[in-house]
């Protein structure tokens, strides 16, 4: 894909830390019965893709900033016989871990004081439902600018199932990916799933 930021990667990073803050002022902001709402559509259309892919371990995330609120889909997951695991950050420039996850498990803080299992034991996904700061309709995510999620998709083996989440309202014309992002599988909002089609650029709208 070309643009207007191929080859100035100084211009590229400003605009994204630049667009990284106007749509997290903006998901901050969204709130009320339209947030509630938008939540569980997502959760919805999330839930759907679970049980269709057939997910025995599933990567979820604990909301953070305005995230979508996944712990009653990890509910749901759990009551269906599913095993759920949460992310943990082992250091800077790693890979993610994944530790399962209960209803009463020891947590710890890690980074941000995001909380994470203490003691559990570490399981590999078969998928990971990850959320967006923002989102294309190619299935490319933007994130923090930590590169975890990059990272850690780069070396899974196998590869799981990845299952991008946000609000409709996160969408960019682009993100302008650079050879180190991975697309999601799908992008999954309150008003589509969006699936990337294996082998092509071409994506797929789903009702």
């Amino acid at each position: 894909m070309t643009s207007e930021f191929s080859g100035q990667d100084a211009e590229l990073v400003a605009w994204r830390k630049q667009k990284r803050a106007e749509l997290l002022a903006w998901r901050a902001s969204f709130s009320g019965e339209d947030r509630h709402r938008a939540n569980e559509m997502v959760l919805d259309r999330v839930y759907w893709l679970l049980r269709s892919n057939r997910t025995r371990v599933a990567g979820f995330y604990w909301p953070f900033r305005g995230e979508i609120d996944v712990l009653p889909l990890m509910h749901r997951f759990l009551a269906e016989g599913g095993t759920a695991a949460l992310p943990v950050v082992v250091g800077r420039g790693q890979p993610l871990s994944f530790r399962h996850w209960e209803p009463g498990f020891p947590m710890a803080a890690g980074v941000f004081g995001i909380p994470y299992p203490a003691e559990s034991r570490v399981v590999v996904p078969d998928t990971l439902v990850v959320p967006v700061v923002g989102y294309d309709d190619c299935c490319y995510r933007l994130g923090y600018g930590g590169g975890y999620y990059d990272r850690t998709l780069a070396v899974a083996e196998p590869k799981p199932l990845r299952i991008g989440i946000g609000f409709a309202s996160l969408r960019l014309d682009t993100i302008v990916p650079q050879r180190y992002d991975v697309p999601m599988d799908y992008i999954v909002t309150e008003a589509e799933t969006i699936r990337r089609a294996v082998g092509d650029d071409a994506d797929v709208s789903l009702a």
